[in-house]
């Protein structure tokens, strides 16, 4: 429902009112959420759902099986790694030449300035060929930001490395 954190020091208290499950079973099957601090001082700033689209490359080998992760990047901080479990996208994630979009719940970043994207390795095969990741504010939104890659995510092709940092164009 809501929880409570103390600065030790300073004794200002901060108030997260939740009222969710963290569950992979329930509502928006989301194991990782954030809350914007509620302070009596400031304004509270507004929870987005980002859509962030993962474009699989359209190359022989590109699909992968490994367990994405990825973190965004803004001008007000960043949203800690997440993985990509659930896609709003039907059948297989991250195969060939296919583009998955997942929703990444975060307090407001501000203007997107990069992206951390990667994979944990496992799996026969796990690299996979990475075109970009964009990225809405909402679903409703037609603010859209863009991170090109077109290489390999793969510990013996293309960056020789399954995580990459990409900037916004």
């Amino acid at each position: 429902k809501s929880f409570h954190l103390q600065d030790l020091h300073t004794k200002q208290e901060v108030n997260f009112e939740c009222n969710c499950w963290l569950t992979l079973k329930r509502e928006d099957k989301e194991l990782v959420k954030e809350f914007p601090a509620v302070t009596e001082d400031q304004k509270t700033l507004p929870v987005y759902k980002y859509v962030v689209s993962v474009h699989t490359g359209d190359r022989w080998g590109a699909e992968t099986f490994a367990n994405v992760y990825l973190t965004l990047y803004g001008k007000r901080g960043d949203t800690g790694v997440r993985k990509l479990h659930t896609s709003l996208t039907k059948g297989r994630k991250f195969q060939r030449n296919k583009v998955d979009s997942f929703l990444v719940e975060a307090v407001s970043l501000g203007h997107l300035q990069k992206v951390v994207i990667g994979h944990d390795g496992e799996g026969y095969g796990a690299g996979m060929y990475l075109k970009m990741v964009t990225v809405k504010e909402s679903q409703d939104s037609d603010k859209e930001w863009v991170f090109p890659l077109w290489n390999w995510l793969d510990t013996h092709l293309g960056l020789c490395e399954t995580v990459c940092e990409i900037v916004t164009v």
